[in-house]
């Protein structure tokens, strides 16, 4: 299949998948007779955005229309599409392409790797904008153990997958996993989809996962797309016990291809357990 062919079967998915997810109240419709599907019909979706029901399930059938910005705005609009999934509709339609980012640097700055440094006790990493972990300091090594990954699997989306004692630690893995997804998706539409090399790289990343791991498999199927950001999450460890942890996304200014990730404690207790992820004697040699 062409590269224009899988991205109109993934607007297709997407189309669908959302449409399904909408029922008539969500929209102020009165529910009417029993449904044999789950969500909106095509005709009913075709009227609330203004445009034809034929053209639209051409639309969603795949075939190669254009549809202009202002008919995909009104979609997302009525689709209740977030700025994320927006943006990822947009990319799939071929509409607004985003001019490529830089490349990713070889180098990290060291102005970079000593404010990473200066988060301890706090866990802290540096990816750039293929997700891969260029660097961490003690507590992250200790907690994560990227160190143990080849250059291809140092990777944040393939680590939280493929790392079996962090998956047991999180408390509600599957939730935060999905969001890793819904993220990594979004990002590859942000990045240009399949007109970008940057994007390619993404798409390479998630057919692995979609390889590797059934759950991802099925969860990428469910074409959920949602903007980059922190989250609050907990992590029972084996000897320190329960951490409560704010996980913060900070971009690099300066270096866009570089985000700072630190999982801040959230209370004093979990302060306190994360003081001991690593030996004194240990963070004198760093």
């Amino acid at each position: 299949m062409t590269t224009v062919g899988t991205r109109r079967t993934a607007l297709s998915n997407f189309l669908r998948s959302r449409r399904a997810g909408l029922t008539p109240e969500d929209v102020g419709m009165a529910p009417g007779l029993r449904r044999r599907t789950p969500g909106l019909r095509r005709e009913e979706l075709a009227v609330l955005a203004g445009v034809g029901v034929t053209w639209y399930t051409w639309l969603e059938q795949g075939r190669a229309i254009n549809p202009s910005p202002e008919v995909l705005a009104s979609l997302a609009r009525t689709l209740r599409l977030d700025h994320a999934e927006t943006e990822y509709l947009f990319r799939l339609a071929g509409s607004h392409p985003r001019a490529e980012q830089g490349a990713v640097p070889e180098r990290v700055p060291g102005a970079l790797l000593r404010l990473m440094h200066a988060q301890s006790p706090s866990p802290a990493f540096l990816i750039d904008a293929d997700w891969d972990i260029r660097a961490w300091n003690p507590q992250a090594e200790a907690l994560f153990e990227f160190s143990r990954w080849s250059a291809q699997e140092c990777n944040l989306a393939w680590v939280v997958f493929a790392n079996e004692t962090h998956r047991a630690r999180a408390v509600d893995w599957e939730r935060h996993a999905r969001r890793i997804l819904a993220q990594l998706r979004a990002a590859y539409g942000e990045r240009g989809g399949d007109d970008s090399p940057g994007a390619r790289r993404l798409a390479e990343l998630i057919a692995r996962l979609r390889a590797g791991f059934p759950e991802a498999a099925r969860w990428l199927d469910e074409h959920q797309a949602q903007e980059r950001s922190g989250t609050e999450k907990e992590l029972v460890h084996e000897v320190l016990g329960l951490l409560r942890i704010d996980q913060l996304v900070l971009l690099a200014s300066g270096e866009p291809q570089l985000e700072l990730v630190v999982l801040a404690p959230r209370d004093g207790e979990t302060a306190e357990r994360l003081g001991r992820l690593v030996p004194r004697a240990a963070l004198s040699e760093v």
